[in-house]
């Protein structure tokens, strides 16, 4: 009986695979980036606001923000990942100064303020797939809402009479980059972090200084470092 027994074990040893069992065992498949895909974001942002003319007015507005994006991703057969995305964040990046400028006895404030309380992009995306690994550019329309709060008080012992007053908030639009490495964590859930930067350009103010209207140029760019969670269909 235990010859049989070891002359049937040695025959299964020896023996290989069937066409059918060899077709058993195969490779798992990579991950295709293809397709739809909604997901939220937070990180950090900061920025410049700065004008040439109004004094004491260089302001570098930063804080928290938070939002969503949504997108198309489509792979090549190359593992190339061509893709479009358009997302929008809210915050409150904040910056403000004041500036006490002593004339004879009496001290002169001026008070500068910017807030960006919110902007977004719609940029197109090019990566390369390593398998469930994505790194990639980026680049695209960029847009953001400033406000800004500028008063000057040439003479502050007669309050509100000789007065530079600047109080308004503009929408910019301008251009956006930037580059990033998002990872499959499962079939359906993606994580991604990334960078931005924005250079929006310049919008016009409208203030009143002593009674007379004028309008201000103040440029603005925004950079953000962020983390993002998406959901492919």
């Amino acid at each position: 009986m235990k010859k049989i027994l070891v002359a049937l074990l040695a025959t299964v040893a020896l023996t290989p695979l069937s066409p059918a069992s060899a077709a058993d065992v195969e490779a798992p498949a990579a991950y295709d980036w293809t397709g739809f895909y909604l997901g939220v974001h937070g990180g950090y942002g900061w920025g410049k606001s700065q004008t040439n003319d109004l004094y004491a007015y260089d302001l570098e507005p930063d804080g928290w923000v938070g939002g969503a994006q949504a997108g198309y991703n489509y792979q090549l057969p190359s593992n190339i990942v061509l893709g479009v995305e358009a997302d929008v964040s809210l915050g409150n990046l904040k910056d403000d100064s004041l500036d006490l400028t002593q004339i004879g006895n009496s001290v002169i404030p001026t008070e500068a303020e910017a807030k960006v309380t919110s902007f977004g992009s719609v940029r197109a995306r090019a990566g390369y797939a390593f398998d469930r690994v994505l790194p990639y550019v980026t680049g695209g329309l960029g847009w953001a809402r400033q406000e800004v709060d500028y008063f000057q008080d040439y003479l502050p012992a007669l309050p509100g009479t000789f007065v530079n007053n600047l109080n308004e908030s503009q929408t910019y639009f301008g251009w956006t980059v930037g580059a990033g490495i998002e990872a499959a964590l499962t079939d359906n859930i993606t994580a991604k972090v990334e960078y931005l930067y924005s250079d929006l350009g310049t919008q016009k103010y409208a203030g009143n200084a002593i009674g007379i209207d004028y309008e201000e140029n103040i440029e603005l760019e925004v950079q953000t470092v962020r983390l993002g969670l998406n959901y492919k269909f």
